[in-house]
């Protein structure tokens, strides 16, 4: 049975995973400029290299101008094309793999001993639209740094994360987001810039637990996503539920 984002094969099955860790890998620079093609080719690169598998299908989601919603399975190769027409939207891609299974590549491996056994789930995030922006960990407020207003924004959900509308304003003084100076609270009551949480770009893996590397032990990986992002952060998210 193909192995699915649903995780619907009767060995591997969801509810068995508990939770999860998830590593958000990130542009280290919100206002670099992230091109769509440069992210098609981060994608086929994790198929070329075996990180993903080219057999299998992937998911894609898309949120369009307006809320328009496309959701759709595709081969795994045929994939990152579709990313190109992400114009003016955002998008995912996704797939589930799992590490035992033939030749795949983890890129958590250490000295050829993946690092942990089991699953990965890679997804991709592109936002293209120039009025949003995906922030990996979903803030519970966000503190406006005109007037020092707590509020607790409804954000629209895309992934495991959520998108941030650049225009919208704050209810108390009326100010427009401002990334250098308004402040996310996170669940774990952290308080960080939004400019540190927020991103056009990210890829996540997903992981049974966490592992014992905070970096990507894998050269080529590693080096494919400087490719593709430019200098890089990464943010840890422990003890989830599981995608869905």
């Amino acid at each position: 049975m193909p192995v699915t984002r649903e995780r619907v094969d009767p060995v591997r099955d969801q509810s068995e995973l508990g939770l999860v860790h998830r590593r958000w890998i990130l542009p280290d620079e919100v206002r670099r400029p992230i091109l769509l093609p440069q992210l098609a080719r981060l994608w086929r690169g994790l198929v070329e290299l075996g990180c993903l598998d080219a057999a299998q299908e992937i998911r894609l989601e898309r949120t369009g101008p307006g809320g328009a919603r496309e959701d759709l399975e595709m081969p795994a190769m045929a994939s990152a094309g579709a990313l190109l027409a992400g114009s003016g939207a955002a998008t995912l891609v996704t797939q589930v793999v799992w590490v035992d299974d033939g030749e795949r590549r983890d890129p958590y491996a250490v000295e050829g001993e993946s690092d942990p056994e089991g699953f990965r789930d890679y997804t991709l995030y592109a936002v293209d639209a120039a009025a949003l922006l995906l922030l990996p960990l979903p803030p519970v407020a966000r503190l406006c740094g005109g007037c020092g207003a707590r509020e607790q924004p409804e954000l629209p959900r895309f992934g495991e994360g959520v998108l941030l509308d650049l225009s919208a304003k704050c209810s108390n003084c009326g100010a427009a987001v401002d990334l250098g100076r308004d402040k996310g609270e996170l669940k774990n009551g952290a308080v960080f810039l939004l400019e540190e949480l927020a991103c056009r770009a990210a890829l996540s893996i997903e992981l049974p637990r966490e592992p014992r590397s905070e970096e990507l032990p894998d050269a080529q990986v590693a080096q494919l996503l400087r490719d593709g992002f430019g200098g890089t952060d990464e943010l840890a998210d422990d003890a989830v539920p599981p995608a869905q």
